[in-house]
């Protein structure tokens, strides 16, 4: 991860999604809804924290004024600052609301049960790119204390390996019905995905280029469907109005792409 810190360095604080994470309120909670509320407030303002300060510059006091708690609060209920950082990129990873794995979120099964490969891709597009948004402002912090913390590092690896399972079993499905071009089985289907579906990547067109969210995902899809589908159903795919990409917030960003 060491390319990140230059990727994320200088603009990250203007990243942070600012819904990205919602504080629950924890007034008429039963006592054990408000623990968990308050560690979720706590790894909440950990998220903010490291987004905009990296992780070194980060305290444990800071976490802890941040969320409105007494310090000895977040060191009874995380222990060590890498266990917030953990806390905080898991959360970071979904959604409020969302399942904690992303194969059994309501999306997912969308992209798996979807019409075509076409839609498969727009929607992985538009909700694993939705990811990356939230985690890319972490992106230097996760850098910074894998280099240092074995803890951290296992954990960002087993996210990635997450991330890399739940693409292979969308190219597996695509596979399974005839989606992909000729020459392209499921696992170079997977590696071209993974290879360009990545919150590095994201960072890089976003903030080193000044790309806005939408225009990315449109790049990528059509990319991805460049490299993945037929040629025809690629072109049918990228084209203005498809109803591949209906209803999602890239739609009008592909319209302004210079597609031959």
């Amino acid at each position: 991860m060491a390319d990140v810190n230059n990727a994320a360095k200088g603009r990250t604080s203007a990243q942070v999604p600012a819904t990205a994470l919602d504080v629950t309120p924890v007034a008429r909670l039963s006592p054990r809804e408000r623990g968990i509320a308050t560690r979720r407030r706590i790894a909440e303002s950990a998220y903010r924290l490291f987004a905009e300060q990296g992780y070194a510059a980060t305290t444990m006091e800071a976490i802890a004024q941040t969320a409105g708690v007494a310090v000895q609060t977040v060191y009874f209920t995380f222990h060590t600052k890498a266990d917030v950082l953990i806390e905080a990129l898991k959360i970071a990873g979904g959604a409020a609301g969302e399942a904690s794995q992303v194969s059994a979120r309501e999306w997912f099964r969308d992209v798996v049960q979807a019409s075509d490969g076409s839609r498969r891709l727009a929607l992985m597009c538009e909700h694993g790119i939705d990811i990356y948004r939230r985690l890319a402002p972490m992106l230097r912090a996760v850098s910074a204390a894998a280099s240092v913390d074995a803890d951290v590092n296992e954990a960002w690896r087993g996210l990635v390996e997450a991330r890399r399972s739940g693409m292979w079993q969308v190219m597996r499905t695509m596979a399974e019905h005839g989606e992909l071009r000729a020459g392209v089985d499921e696992q170079l289907a997977t590696d071209l995905l993974f290879g360009l579906q990545r919150p590095e990547l994201y960072l890089a067109f976003t903030v080193e280029c000044g790309w806005s969210p939408e225009s990315f995902k449109a790049w990528i899809y059509a990319t991805l469907c460049q490299q993945l589908l037929p040629a025809e159903g690629a072109t049918a795919a990228r084209a203005p109005g498809s109803p591949s990409t209906k209803g999602l917030t890239f739609e009008a960003a592909l319209r302004a792409l210079p597609i031959g």
